[in-house]
């Protein structure tokens, strides 16, 4: 059964700030990002607000509008942070939505669920790893309800504009460990059946 989405004000704060800077194709990842997230990862400690919240501005350092001098999960970081702060958040839950944020590129697997909900809905939704863990009925029905759009080739275009401005960043590193410019392209959820 997909996850359903939290409703509470903060997190339709971060769905708008993501909808006001992302174009639609980026913020449909972010949706999936997390639906995905919470089908992969079933625990029930997960703090499902603050992986949203997460999830829905871990790439917005990849927008037109945030894009910084500073690599785009750090701008995402420092972005969640103030306006989690803004909103009263206590710091260790700020500070959990900022590592997940941090963190949602490395390779070895996050142990803490917050942290893997993003890692891990990131990766399904642009490599397509760990689509064997999603029910085909709820990735059907994700995708549905957030169409891919053109998603692969434009995250591919905006990853290698970030390779290119940031030869030390964790997109460099991506490209460089696992070569995920060539993966954008031939992820298996935008092959039914396959």
């Amino acid at each position: 059964m997909i996850p359903s989405l939290p409703h509470s004000p903060t997190a339709r704060a971060a769905a708008d700030l993501a909808a006001e800077a992302a174009p639609a194709y980026l913020l449909n990842h972010s949706y999936r990002t997390y639906l995905f997230g919470r089908c992969v990862v079933a625990k029930p400690e997960v703090d499902e607000e603050a992986a949203f919240v997460a999830a829905m501005i871990h790439d917005l350092g990849l927008t037109d509008t945030y894009e910084g001098e500073s690599e785009f999960a750090r701008v995402g970081a420092d972005l969640a942070c103030r306006f989690l702060e803004s909103r009263g958040w206590d710091l260790d839950r700020v500070h959990l939505v900022e590592e997940a944020i941090l963190r949602h590129t490395n390779l070895v697997a996050e142990e803490v669920p917050v942290c893997r909900v993003v890692q891990a809905g990131a990766a399904l939704d642009v490599a397509g790893l760990g689509r064997e863990e999603l029910e085909p009925d709820d990735l059907a029905g994700i995708l549905k309800a957030y169409p891919r759009l053109d998603f692969a080739s434009s995250i591919r275009s905006r990853f290698l504009e970030e390779v290119s401005r940031h030869p030390d960043g964790a997109f460099a590193h991506l490209e460089r460990v696992v070569k995920l410019s060539d993966l954008f392209g031939a992820n298996p959820i935008d092959r039914p059946g396959a």
